[in-house]
């Protein structure tokens, strides 16, 4: 009986998730307007839409939340015929080690050679049209630091000893939360 209730549940939550609007304006939990983005994104303008994500997203911790993160996802995707997005950037991070390294600076550096994501600050696409180059608000949950010393450290990638780890602001990391999300 146990057993068939859970399995009730579960379809109820599956037709719940089916019947969802494809491009949810209002997201889910904190009432954000995703309408701008929306537009940006129909109109198949690439950069102003990151622009717009990053902007989303740093100027409102609401929206990190699991409904929100999916339903920016699930915009990109569906714009793009899955070309962008949080979810290729995801399996991305997982082929190059992300969610096992310590530091991470040798996994952000192959990331963003996959993605052509240029490692200045900000954080930039390159110019071109690459899978899973877009959306850069991952880069916001990086943070750049200098050595004290000022010296070149074996994986340095600008002089000066300027160098990347991947760190949580706010106590938040993207490809981790969204991964969870995914779950």
């Amino acid at each position: 009986m146990i057993k068939l209730c859970q399995l009730s549940l579960a379809l109820i939550g599956t037709s719940i998730a089916f019947l969802q609007p494809a491009f949810p304006v209002k997201a889910q939990e904190s009432n954000s307007d995703f309408s701008k983005l929306q537009s940006l994104l129909a109109e198949k303008k690439w950069y102003e839409a990151d622009q717009e994500t990053v902007s989303l997203i740093r100027n409102n911790p609401a929206n990190l939340s699991c409904p929100n993160l999916r339903a920016i996802d699930r915009m990109w995707m569906q714009s793009s015929n899955g070309k962008y997005g949080l979810t290729p950037q995801l399996e991305i991070w997982r082929q190059v080690g992300g969610f096992s390294c310590r530091t991470c600076e040798d996994q952000i550096q192959a990331f963003s050679k996959q993605v052509r994501w240029n490692l200045s600050l900000p954080v930039s696409p390159i110019p071109g049209d690459f899978p899973a180059q877009y959306p850069t608000v991952a880069a916001l949950s990086w943070q750049s630091y200098v050595d004290s010393d000022n010296s070149f450290t074996r994986n340095s990638l600008f002089a000066g000893g300027q160098t990347w780890q991947a760190w949580k602001v706010t106590e938040f990391n993207l490809f981790s939360t969204f991964a969870n999300c995914s779950k």
